[in-house]
């Protein structure tokens, strides 16, 4: 009889998504695909979307603190972690608009960090009645911003492919935990390690299977920006790369309802290197934006 009455809660929580408390690991087939998640907390609707070569797991540091006000979607985009796939940019904000159909979500606040920022973007542009607020971590800059990524702190790809192919993805990954992206302070030896672990989750994708874009949702663009109609925060670590820096500035400058917030202590993984103040930077932002309703 207990084992009855607690495979009923497990069901009723996978129906009923405002219920759930506890993390359930997921898979959904969308749009062709296998995209993995998990949802878990109580609240309005948080979703977490994580950035190039990682995955959900980036995510863990802000978990316990999110799912206490929230109920937090957080999930691997196709290509990346236990999805299926290859990396395709042009179907991510589809994917996630799939995903939130099947758990029957209408609206929910969106966080996306670097590249993930770019694919919230997209979404709260196709999706506006979806989108309660819009948060913005790293991200980099819409098509025709003007200003080159061309400084050393500039991502290599077509090096990194080369190096893949001819070396393997270690070599690969030993060239990017070296790379000014993914930086972590001297000394912060766990945060060291949480980035090493998610780099050596990445499948490589990008290099070794790539797939030619097929999905409908075109880049986003500076033009995008003016009509972005929700509260949305702009967010760096204070060591967060200079052009990066200054893409931040921009966001935070043309999209109306922005405000900038930096973190101390870190740059570009700032969520994993200080947690504490990330966490809090986020949450101080959506109980502004719940007070001001």
């Amino acid at each position: 009889m207990r084992a009855l009455i607690i495979a009923a809660a497990v069901v009723l929580s996978i129906a009923t998504p405002s219920s759930i408390v506890f993390a359930q690991s997921q898979n959904a087939s969308i749009n062709g695909e296998t995209i993995a998640y998990e949802i878990s907390g109580q609240g309005e609707p948080l979703v977490l979307i994580h950035g190039w070569s990682l995955n959900a797991n980036m995510w863990q540091p802000q978990m316990t603190a999110l799912r206490q006000k929230f109920q937090v979607i957080n999930y691997d985009r196709r290509g990346f972690g236990k999805s299926s796939g290859g990396e395709d940019i042009t179907w991510d904000a589809e994917d996630l608009k799939a995903l939130l159909d099947r758990l029957n979500i209408r609206k929910a606040h969106v966080l996306g960090m670097s590249q993930g920022g770019r694919v919230a973007l997209q979404f709260a542009r196709r999706n506006p009645e979806r989108v309660l607020s819009l948060m913005l971590h790293g991200s980099p800059p819409p098509d025709g911003f003007g200003v080159p990524f061309t400084g050393p702190d500039r991502p290599r790809f077509e090096e990194w492919t080369v190096l893949a192919k001819e070396q393997g993805l270690d070599a690969f990954r030993k060239s990017w935990a070296a790379h000014p992206l993914t930086e972590v302070p001297a000394g912060n030896a766990d945060a060291r390690r949480r980035v090493d672990a998610l780099l050596a989750e990445y499948h490589g994708t990008r290099f070794l299977k790539p797939v030619q874009p097929s999905g409908p949702v075109p880049a986003i663009t500076m033009d995008d920006l003016s009509r972005i109609n929700v509260p949305t925060l702009v967010l760096i670590g204070d060591r967060e790369v200079p052009y990066l820096q200054i893409v931040a500035r921009a966001l935070a400058y043309t999209i109306p309802n922005a405000r900038l917030t930096i973190v101390p202590g870190g740059g570009h993984m700032i969520n994993v290197i200080e947690p504490a103040r990330y966490n809090a930077a986020v949450l101080d932002f959506l109980t502004t934006y719940n007070s001001s309703r």
